[in-house]
């Protein structure tokens, strides 16, 4: 249950198996049924969240009442509101499993708990905010810059495997595109690999 885990801190700290065990005994296990809401548009952040299996979709909803696809989650990933986990802003995601999920959930009130008990949790903790703030803010920037094709491709390369167990309308509702034009999409790149010249 812990290895994932484990193996994802270890790989941004310098840190022995007794601490990091230490620090998960503040977590709880937790599984999410498909299609169920983690977290609703309104409601505080009150976790931080590590998927040890299973999918999950952030959407926001614009002016006009339409649901689009923010960004996914899959295994190895931690998962929370970051822009207002500090400030209790009420958030304005939704989070929803794409599938049954597993995850380890930090209650926000024992975050500070961590952060006391070792100072290496502090850096942990520091660089996976800083790590989901650039995503944001990349996702961003990506919706303005890059065409449907180049944002399509990029979500190929963050989540290799991934695309074929999320539902088109989320794919096509993250790339800004109807679902129809996301079949043309993928068709006009499968010709390209099969007729690189």
């Amino acid at each position: 249950m812990y290895s994932r885990v484990a193996n994802y801190i270890k790989q941004r700290i310098e840190i022995s198996d007794e601490e990091i065990e230490e620090g998960l005994q503040y977590t709880t296990f937790k599984k999410y049924l498909k299609g169920e809401y983690i977290l609703r548009i309104g409601e505080y952040c009150r976790f931080i969240g590590f998927i040890n299996k299973g999918l999950i979709v952030t959407t926001t909803i614009d002016d006009n009442g339409k649901e689009s696809a923010f960004d996914f989650k899959c295994e190895n990933c931690f998962f929370t509101y970051t822009e207002e986990l500090m400030n209790n802003a009420l958030s304005h995601k939704n989070f929803i499993a794409l599938e049954d999920c597993e995850a380890l959930i930090l209650p926000k009130e024992n975050l500070e708990k961590i952060l006391k008990l070792n100072l290496k949790f502090e850096s942990l903790f520091t660089k996976i905010l800083a790590e989901d703030l650039r995503n944001v803010l990349m996702n961003q920037q990506s919706v303005k810059e890059l065409s449907a094709e180049e944002r399509y491709l990029s979500l190929e390369k963050m989540y290799p495997g991934a695309l074929q167990r999320i539902p088109v309308k989320y794919i096509a509702g993250y790339l800004g595109i109807e679902p129809e034009s996301l079949s043309r999409l993928r068709r006009r790149l499968a010709g390209k690999q099969n007729n690189p010249g």
